[in-house]
């Protein structure tokens, strides 16, 4: 599940230093970290390995996949002026982007490559600390920076209240019109993956862009935003909100392993969470299909949320649930519509992940 533009992102920002540096030397592979194919903040390794090379240009073990999984590691590989691609998933397997194939190569050569990822990962990715522990590391008052995981952003931020999270003013006016260009020059309530540097720590966690409440900084932002760590609560109803947990996996690094442990009904609200942030990698997580062919009907929602969340299913067995929902609908140029789906959540197995089988959006050779 990786796109045209993906290919021509990741292109973009690896081409360059990979010719230079094959002046250098016949071939050259890079392993790149980032938390989503849009991703335009990544961590870069690139090494000289005539065994990697020839282990992945030359597998002869090759299987027709129909869909590459989502996954945060890429190898692109230079010879000659070739790029060649390849995902490599939460698990190791390797696959070739070109060409849509599962290659296998000896467990050696997975071995040293799994280990390359997870020292870029230690080292892109933050660590996932519960409110608790983060109340006692950043106390009120302490002044911190802050990286937008998506675009690679800082700006300084100071926490200045919050019992169950941390409630959080940008330090300066400069850091203020930084935060605002993260996104997009408009406050919005949407949740985004960051990292908080603090003396040694780097933490995982997620904040929304809306200014809320009171703020006492001269910074030109009318008020404090929030930011949420594993396991903290809303102030109001002093309940978990899906939408900040599962951002503050995606700054671990762990979001595929934190979608495989949800229930069908968090499978569905994760739906909606990925429609309402256009997060075609979190959809790649939870959709068996193809994401591709839904990716203009996710462009065109403004506002989609569950009117009710606790309908019993029609259908709950060990592999396979039906769960109708009502639900609200703002598409863009259009009225807000409520409607009404029965989604399908199954699985192979009773021990492995759910997916949704079907979604109320129009595919691409529907329109």
């Amino acid at each position: 599940m990786k796109k045209t533009f993906l290919l021509m992102l990741l292109l973009f920002y690896i081409m360059q230093p990979v010719q230079i540096l094959a002046k250098q030397a016949e071939a050259e592979m890079s392993f790149l970290v980032k938390s989503s194919g849009n991703s335009l903040f990544q961590t870069v390794l690139t090494v000289q390995s005539n065994d990697l090379i020839h282990a992945l240009t030359n597998a002869k073990s090759r299987m027709k996949v129909s869909e590459i999984p989502s996954s945060n590691n890429y190898l692109l590989i230079e010879d000659n002026g070739i790029i060649r691609i390849f995902i490599v998933d939460d698990n190791g397997a390797i696959y070739d982007e070109q060409t849509k194939e599962k290659i296998a190569i000896s467990p050696n050569v997975t071995k040293k490559i799994k280990t390359y990822f997870k020292v870029l990962q230690a080292k892109h990715f933050g660590e996932i600390f519960t409110w608790e522990e983060v109340n006692s590391i950043i106390p009120r008052y302490t002044t911190f920076r802050i990286t937008d995981i998506e675009t690679g952003l800082q700006f300084q931020a100071q926490r200045r209240a919050g019992s169950n999270h941390a409630d959080v003013q940008p330090l300066t006016e400069s850091d203020t019109k930084i935060m605002k260009r993260i996104y997009g020059g408009k406050w919005s309530w949407n949740r985004r993956a960051i990292l908080i540097h603090y003396q040694n720590h780097v933490i995982a966690a997620s904040m929304h862009g809306m200014p809320h409440g009171h703020g006492a900084l001269k910074n030109g932002f009318p008020g404090h935003f929030c930011i949420h760590f594993k396991d903290s609560l809303t102030h109001s109803t002093k309940s978990l909100d899906l939408s900040h947990q599962v951002m503050i996996y995606k700054a671990a690094g762990s979001l595929g392993q934190f979608v495989k442990e949800q229930t069908p009904e968090a499978i569905i609200e994760l739906f909606f969470i990925a429609v309402n942030h256009h997060d075609e990698d979190l959809m790649g997580y939870i959709y068996s299909g193809d994401v591709t062919a839904i990716s203009d009907s996710m462009k065109d929602v403004e506002m989609i949320r569950m009117v009710n969340k606790l309908n019993p299913p029609l259908i709950k067995g060990d592999v396979l649930h039906e769960i109708p929902i009502v639900f609200k609908l703002k598409e863009v140029g259009k009225s807000e519509v409520e409607l009404s789906f029965t989604f399908t959540v199954k699985r192979d197995s009773p021990t492995s992940a759910w997916e949704l089988g079907n979604l109320p959006l129009k595919h691409e050779d529907s329109k």
